[in-house]
C-alpha cells in the first residue's frame, strides 16, 4: 500500500475526525473510504465551494426529476380521458362482465357477484369458507352447499377478477377487471 501525505483545512479535518470517532475507525480509513466512494460514484469535484454548497448534487437531482417527468409523460396517453384511467368501482366492473353470459339465472349471477364481493372485502378464502358464507343466502335455490358451489364456481374461469391462488383457495383481483368497455 502506498502512502500519501495530505494537508486539509480545519473544517475538513474536523469532519474526518468526527467520522472516525462516530464509526470507530482511523482517520486514514475515513479518507480511504471517501476516496473509494468518489472513485466508484465518479463524484469528484475540483471546486470545493460546489461540493460544500452541493451545487452538483442539486443539478443531478434536477436532471433526474426532469427525466422522471419525461418518462411519466411518455407512459401516459394524452388522448385517454382521466375518467378512464381512474379505477372504477370494482364490484360494478365485475358485475358488468356478467351481462349476456352464464350464469343465466339471476340467483346464479348474484351468487357469483357475492363471491367476488366477499373476496374483495376479506381477501383470500378457502372453498369451504366461501361455501359456508354463501349457503345461507342461497339455500332456497340449491339442494345443498356443495351443489351450489359446483353450480357457480364453473363460471369463474371465464371471468376477470376471481382468481384461484392455491389449492382450494380463491381471491379477488380487481386489477384484472377492464375499466372501460371495449
Amino acid at each position: 500500500m502506498q502512502r500519501f501525505s495530505i494537508s486539509v483545512d480545519d473544517e475538513l479535518a474536523e469532519w474526518i475526525e468526527s467520522q472516525a470517532d462516530e464509526r470507530g475507525v482511523s482517520k486514514a480509513k475515513v479518507i480511504r473510504d471517501a476516496i473509494e466512494t468518489a472513485r466508484i460514484t465518479g463524484v469528484v469535484q475540483s471546486d470545493a465551494a460546489d461540493v460544500i454548497e452541493g451545487k452538483d448534487l442539486l443539478d443531478q437531482i434536477e436532471r433526474l426529476e426532469q427525466r422522471v417527468t419525461a418518462l411519466e409523460d411518455e407512459t401516459s396517453d394524452p388522448t385517454e380521458p382521466e375518467a378512464e384511467k381512474a379505477p372504477e368501482d370494482p364490484v360494478a366492473a365485475f358485475e358488468a362482465q356478467l351481462t349476456d353470459r352464464p350464469p343465466r339465472t339471476e340467483h346464479g349471477e348474484q351468487a357469483v357477484l357475492r363471491v367476488f364481493s366477499i373476496l374483495l372485502e376479506e381477501g383470500p378464502m378457502r372453498t369451504n369458507e366461501l361455501r359456508e358464507r354463501l349457503s345461507p343466502e342461497f339455500t332456497e335455490y340449491y339442494t345443498d352447499p356443495t351443489s351450489m358451489w359446483q353450480s357457480i364456481n364453473r363460471h369463474f374461469d371465464g371471468l376477470d377478477g376471481i382468481t384461484k391462488v392455491g389449492h382450494g383457495k380463491w381471491d379477488a383481483d380487481p386489477s384484472e377487471l377492464r375499466t372501460t368497455e371495449e
